[in-house]
C-alpha cells in the first residue's frame, strides 16, 4: 500500500488526561516517551502532588484517548 501525497499527517489535537494515584511506573514513562517521539502524543502538562504522590498527565493525541491507552498498555 503506497502513500497518498495529498494526505497530511495529523498533529495531536485530542485532549487527554491520565491520572496516576501513586507515581508513574518507569515502564509507563518509557511508553509515554515512545509515543511522544513517534509524534502520536504532545505533552501539555504534568502535575505531581507531593503529599499523595499522585500524578496527572495532560497531553494531546492523534487518536481517541481509549486507543492511546491501549497503545500505552501494549508497550509495557
Amino acid at each position: 500500500m503506497g502513500t497518498d501525497e495529498s494526505m497530511t499527517k495529523v498533529k495531536p489535537s485530542i485532549k487527554c488526561v491520565d491520572f496516576w494515584p501513586v507515581q508513574i511506573p518507569d515502564e509507563k514513562l518509557a511508553a509515554y516517551r515512545q509515543l511522544i517521539d513517534e509524534g502520536q502524543i504532545r505533552l501539555h502538562d504534568v502535575m505531581a502532588n507531593r503529599q499523595t504522590g499522585s500524578v496527572t498527565v495532560e497531553y494531546y493525541s492523534t487518536i481517541p484517548h481509549e486507543w492511546i491507552l491501549e497503545e500505552l498498555a501494549k508497550r509495557v
